[in-house]
């Protein structure tokens, strides 16, 4: 039964759509609200922003109609009366996302980690399933979270249509199929400046009619090492470099470049996660292969882009949020994830110096003026005792640091009161990181 049948009949017995919280109405949350309105059977029925009347304006974004929103940011209970009665509540709090009785799942979708991690913490111990768009949270606790999820009879899970989320399913694909996946990963289309702050791409920003500090994570590399980290935790694969390799490649040479160097290609290992600039963005890849003769010969027939005995199987679109209902669904008829950490984590995006830092500064935020995010193995960054970048905003510098030099924890004072380092001490802890 596709999942359009499964809303229709659930609405038909329950005689109400399914409910979803949701938190964080910037660019992503508008766009989820837009496109779960095109569905039956299904609605957004509460938004939470911190911005003063930015849920109740996304809501009109998305054609809900102004008659059935509801202002109400302390109420639980009369928040679930309204929505029993088909009105959609528009808040400021995450608190009253958890809190509503009757929402059936929430989604996180504010990219800030200490946001998404004390919502997500939240809604697990409030027995809700939460679907995470914030990939900066779950790259620094994704393992707890996912361990604390199953403990409770809920489902945790990153996100279809982001890069993770759809790296992922064509690894299923794969997997399923008895394919041995070389490669992982993920075209970038933005160009990459490290030193890149929301100052420096204002003008882009306004053209495209985004937050110049989401353009700037994207740029700087923020986004990419942290999305990167995810479908690496989440596959068991691992970057090769600090960085990753990162080379310009057009579509019909993945195979040929993302290979082992004694095929020709740029890899020493055979499973590893990268990504590559240029035309693959905005879509993501795997690397294949096999040594059956006839399936080689299936795959050759079938006109599979490849090189030699690697083929690529390449997606050349993402949707974002838009995809975003497949995930809420899937979890909430399935009880199944799209994407999470359930074995140790094998990547870390941690902390770079974009400038030049000097003791007594605070770490501002992804997207700032302060630090960026590089992909690195977990166990070097273990050895090396380099920073999560999530763990260091709010962080005040102890020793000065020079730029393109990665953050140590004998060089920042993190902020030890945010839910997100103590995720992380337990998340630790459990993986015997610890003594």
């Amino acid at each position: 039964m596709s999942f359009k049948e499964l809303l229709y009949k659930f609405e038909k017995e329950n005689k109400r759509p399914v409910r979803v919280g949701l938190l964080g109405a910037g660019q992503m949350g508008t766009g989820l609200i837009s496109q779960i309105e095109k569905m039956h059977g299904i609605k957004v029925a509460a938004v939470a922003d911190v911005r003063k009347d930015r849920a109740y304006e996304a809501y009109q974004e998305a054609s809900v109609d102004k008659a059935l929103l509801v202002k109400n940011d302390d109420d639980p209970e009369k928040a679930a009366q309204a929505v029993e009665n088909g009105k959609r509540i528009a808040c400021h709090t995450s608190d009253m996302i958890v809190q509503i009785p009757n929402l059936d799942i929430v989604v996180e979708s504010t990219g800030i980690p200490e946001v998404g991690a004390k919502f997500c913490y939240d809604a697990i111990l409030a027995r809700k399933s939460v679907v995470n768009m914030n990939v900066e949270t779950d790259v620094v606790v994704g393992y707890q979270l996912a361990k604390m999820a199953a403990a409770a009879g809920v489902v945790y899970t990153l996100v279809a249509g982001d890069e993770p989320g759809s790296v992922k399913e064509l690894y299923d694909f794969a997997d399923t199929l008895g394919f041995e996946i070389v490669c992982i990963g993920k075209g970038k289309n933005n160009p990459l400046h490290p030193q890149a702050t929301p100052d420096s791409v204002a003008e882009s920003a306004k053209a495209q009619n985004m937050n110049p500090k989401m353009l700037a994570a994207f740029e700087d590399g923020t986004k990419t090492m942290a999305e990167m980290t995810a479908m690496a935790n989440g596959t068991g694969y691992a970057p090769e470099v600090r960085g990753a390799h990162g080379p310009t490649v057009e579509v019909a040479d993945l195979p040929k470049v993302f290979c082992p160097k004694k095929n020709g290609g740029i890899l020493e290992t055979r499973h590893a996660v990268d990504y590559a600039m240029g035309k693959i963005a905005p879509g993501v890849f795997i690397i294949i292969t096999t040594d059956q003769p006839k399936i080689m010969a299936d795959l050759n027939y079938l006109h599979v882009s490849h090189y030699g005995n690697y083929w690529a199987l390449y997606r050349p679109y993402h949707m974002a949020n838009l995809e975003t209902p497949i995930s809420i669904l899937r979890a909430f008829f399935h009880h199944e994830e799209t994407l999470a950490t359930h074995t140790a984590p094998t990547a870390e995006t941690i902390t770079m110096a974009k400038r030049d830092l000097k003791a007594g500064e605070k770490v501002d935020y992804l997207g700032g003026y302060t630090v960026y995010g590089n992909i690195e193995k977990a166990e070097v960054a273990r050895q090396e005792g380099l920073v999560p970048l999530g763990l260091t905003v709010g962080g005040i510098i102890t020793k000065d640091v020079k730029q393109g030099q990665p953050l140590h924890y004998s060089e920042v004072e993190l902020n030890e009161s945010q839910t997100i380092y103590h995720l992380r001490w337990l998340q630790d802890k459990a993986l015997g990181y610890l003594d």
